[in-house]
């Protein structure tokens, strides 16, 4: 029996979202201005402050060795210039980063649904499943009475619909929780900050002594006006972003979800895009990698550099990391892991369907039962995987997502490692 062809409506996170409004169909590349701009405040700041020190501040060689606890480098100044600061450099890069890997994330997502239909990667069902978890999630009561074959479209229509009207609202909750996080953090790097290059052989007193001093002296000290409230502009920027690609984010797991019970896998057996028309998947997956994975990082530097003993000031991240990691690396694997299974008994049932239409002489009709024997063979041998990445990727992702976080962590807590401290 022929297919009906599955009508559908794109997740657009363009259409219910403030960051990037007007820029949906602008290069992600023209984005990248943020980086020279962010570049010249920063460098303006720290001049009108005084405090974007010289040539010889830059210090990252003899800092390294200073927090791998290296012997014969002497001990480090309370000075922290913009240009010694390279630590704000590459948070400066993360930010940087982040945007325009959410750009490229919502690109993907506005486009991927109606892609993966064109290809038949997504298939109608004759019958839309339901069970608790359904019913529950309300997927039920969005497609109640509605054809299979439209059933996709109407659930993300009304979707991205309610999120359009309580856009405003999300606006605001998002800014507010920006403006608290980011404080929070700029709070708690103030008594705190730089703790891997504490000198080696200090007291408790003396230790927090050099940890004021430092801070006192660094260029986005609350001293420095200039420069303190650029930092904090930033800040509160950065945890926008991150928290718009975890919004987003969370509703289209949720839109995964729905596709689970709404729609069938299938494939592209022509395999135009090498992946049996899997790709627009493998790419959206690709940008949550690549932003959890900075995200992942970011926080692993900021709590060394914080000390890990201080969490509690980023808290609030912390926690927001430890529920998405999970929920946007792992629950989009459980839902499409069984994909090429799917697809390969829906092929060959096709397969069987025209072998008895024709009802072929398995021992004469060799023109006919060639191809399709090809055909069986290609088949099974197919590789559909809808989240492929390279496997580089994965290795370096898993490691800094989940290997250097826990090492630090245990460092501190077991072994009570003081970073450069001694």
């Amino acid at each position: 029996m022929p297919r009906l062809t599955i009508n559908v409506r794109d997740f657009d996170p363009f259409e219910f979202t403030w960051l990037y409004r007007g820029l949906k169909y602008k290069h992600t590349g023209v984005l990248s201005l943020i980086a020279p701009f962010m570049a010249f405040l920063l460098v303006l700041a720290t001049l009108v402050d005084g405090t974007f020190g010289r040539a010889s501040d830059f210090q990252l060689w003899d800092d390294l060795r200073r927090m791998a606890g290296a012997r014969g480098v002497p001990p480090s100044s309370t000075s922290f210039p913009l240009m010694r600061d390279v630590a704000s450099w590459f948070l400066a890069f993360t930010v940087v980063s982040g945007a325009l890997l959410l750009h490229r994330e919502w690109q993907h997502m506005s486009t991927c649904l109606s892609e993966l239909a064109k290809s038949e990667a997504i298939q109608s069902r004759s019958r839309i499943r339901s069970n608790v978890i359904s019913r529950i999630l309300l997927i039920d009561r969005l497609v109640a009475g509605v054809p299979a074959h439209r059933a996709l479209s109407t659930f993300v229509d009304k979707v991205v619909s309610s999120l359009r009207r309580i856009s405003g609202w999300v606006l605001v909750g998002l800014v507010v929780a920006s403006l608290v996080l980011a404080y929070l953090l700029v709070l708690g790097e103030e008594h705190s900050l730089f703790q891997p290059l504490v000198p080696h052989n200090l007291s408790p007193a003396e230790r927090q002594q050099w940890l004021e001093g430092a801070y006192r002296n660094w260029w986005a000290g609350t001293e420095h006006v200039t420069g303190h409230a650029l930092y904090l502009v930033i800040a509160v920027f950065a945890i926008f972003v991150i928290l718009s690609f975890q919004t987003v984010g969370f509703v289209a797991v949720y839109v995964a979800i729905g596709m689970y019970f709404i729609v069938e896998p299938g494939a592209d057996w022509l395999n135009r895009d090498g992946n049996y028309g899997w790709t627009p998947m493998s790419r959206v997956y690709r940008t949550v990698i690549w932003a959890t994975a900075l995200l992942g990082t970011t926080l692993t530097l900021v709590l060394a550099f914080m000390g890990i003993q201080n969490y509690g000031w980023v808290l609030g991240l912390g926690v927001l990391y430890i529920i998405f990691v999970p929920l946007f690396l792992g629950v989009p694997w459980i839902l499409f892991r069984n994909v090429e299974k799917i697809a390969k008994e829906n092929r060959l049932r096709e397969i069987s369907a025209i072998i008895a239409s024709r009802g072929p002489d398995v021992l004469s009709d060799f023109e006919f039962l060639g191809p399709v024997v090809a055909e069986i063979t290609r088949c099974r041998t197919a590789r559909i995987h809808p989240l492929r990445q390279q496997r580089v990727i994965s290795l370096w992702t898993v490691v800094t997502l989940v290997v250097l976080p826990v090492v630090l962590a245990m460092a501190q807590i077991f072994f009570q490692l003081q970073f450069g401290s001694g």
